[in-house]
């Protein structure tokens, strides 16, 4: 099965023929993900805040309109939930103000590494924070996702 795409090029439109199989390619690519993310027991004043790592380690400006920023949710021990694409690597950061001090005498951008999470969605997924040791959360991960710690942006 064939379809025709008409592309604009230079003004004038530009047939392009698509195989089944690319079109399926294309649509696995750019296939959006539910994710959900909590915490147990809740947290007060406390959010989720994603950052793109597609391109490696992302800086952690978290201004609507940053690079690498992709939004943040609340923290709650119902959960938030937030649609990605899926495949792409995202770095999952639970920031409380009450952390704000220790954040920046830690390093800044290495110490929101040290407690991030590196997650990459294969299709809807949660992740739950259940405690915290050394101030680094202890995650819960369910669904088809690959986590590995965010410091791993630093190997490619």
């Amino acid at each position: 099965m064939r379809f025709i795409i008409a592309l604009v090029v230079l003004g004038m439109w530009t047939p392009w023929l698509v195989s089944a199989e690319e079109t399926t390619e294309a649509e696995s690519i750019t296939e959006k993900v539910s994710f959900k993310v909590s915490i147990q027991g809740g947290a007060f004043n406390a959010k989720f805040k994603f950052f793109d790592a597609s391109a490696g380690c992302p800086s952690y400006v978290d201004l609507p309109g940053a690079k690498h920023y992709l939004g943040a949710v609340f923290a709650s021990d119902a959960g938030s939930t937030k649609s990605f694409t899926a495949g792409n690597p995202i770095h999952v950061f639970m920031f409380r103000p009450k952390d704000t001090f220790g954040l920046s005498a830690g390093g800044g951008d290495a110490e929101i590494r040290r407690r991030s999470l590196q997650v990459v969605l294969n299709s809807d997924a949660a992740l739950r924070v259940t405690g915290f040791e050394d101030s680094v959360p202890l995650w819960e991960a369910s669904g088809d996702i690959d986590v590995e710690p965010a410091n791993a942006c630093l190997d490619e």
